[in-house]
């Protein structure tokens, strides 16, 4: 953001000064829609803050761009990206992956779409320790209580159509991830689809369906828990299905992995016609 403005001089013919006063003009900057390399779904990937571990976000990136389908990692102070490309073109299929803080805030994108562009689902959400960091909440309310206490359920607004919370429960971690309520396909959506928001503030319990996969046995941990080999292949496997097919719109000639079809030599015997009377 720049600012230019203030009290300048000016030189009058004859040599005299003249005040004038300048408003301020204010040039502020926007994020503007991403260049996509493809057609078809879009992948955002949003990263935890500094101290936690998402490298394994980018992997998954670079995994689904060799399948030619759109993926692109976001920071959490970079997440408001993520609308203005979905609002840029609304038509494209989203998925949302996110870990940690920004687990927390992909429910944050489907959130802003639940109220504020009734119309507009979310293909898939897939969370990976999903904690609340910037709502009020107490040690225990968040998951950094000692001894652990699971943190408040997440709600997740019911026009994600697919939702996959993936969390863990391991005693040496900083924070327990936290497990993920929504109203999608009850009897509560219908009364009021977007009740659960204001409950979250009174602290009340967040009712509806329970999302969760416990990964604990696996041998995960907070910190790297999207650098979990399997889990990575399992978030990919995940994204390339709601992407609709492996290479959705790209023919699959184009890839190197796809073996040739063998051209068809001429046949030595050319088809007669075949003569009627």
């Amino acid at each position: 953001m720049h600012e230019d403005g203030g009290i300048h001089m000016i030189r009058r013919a004859g040599g005299s000064f003249v005040l004038l006063a300048v408003s301020a003009v204010w040039a502020v900057g926007c994020h503007t829609p991403e260049n996509w390399s493809w057609t078809g779904p879009r992948v955002y990937l949003i990263a935890g803050d500094g101290d936690e571990d998402s490298e394994g976000l980018y992997l998954i990136r670079d995994e689904l761009r060799k399948c030619e389908i759109n993926a692109e990692v976001y920071r959490p102070d970079n997440w408001l990206k993520i609308v203005v490309d979905i609002d840029h073109k609304p038509d494209e299929e989203v998925i949302l992956v996110g870990h940690g803080h920004g687990a927390f805030l992909a429910t944050q994108v489907v959130r802003h779409y639940a109220q504020e562009h009734k119309m507009k689902h979310i293909e898939a959400v897939f969370a990976l320790d999903a904690f609340n960091k910037d709502w009020p909440h107490n040690a225990q309310e968040n998951g950094d209580e000692d001894p652990h206490v699971p943190p408040m359920n997440t709600p997740v607004g019911h026009n994600a159509l697919k939702v996959r919370n993936y969390v863990q429960r391991n005693d040496d971690s900083r924070r327990w991830g936290s497990e993920m309520a929504s109203t999608r396909a009850s009897n509560i959506a219908e009364e009021h689809p977007y009740y659960w928001y204001d409950d979250y503030w009174d602290r009340r319990p967040v009712t509806g369906q329970t999302l969760a996969v416990d990964i604990t046995r696996s041998g995960v941990r907070h910190e790297t828990i999207d650098n979990h080999e399997k889990l990575v292949q399992r978030i990919i496997r995940l994204c390339r299905k709601a992407a609709l097919s492996p290479y959705h719109y790209t023919p699959p000639e184009h890839h190197v992995d796809v073996p040739q079809k063998p051209s068809s030599s001429p046949s030595r015997f050319p088809k007669m016609e075949k003569r009627i009377g």
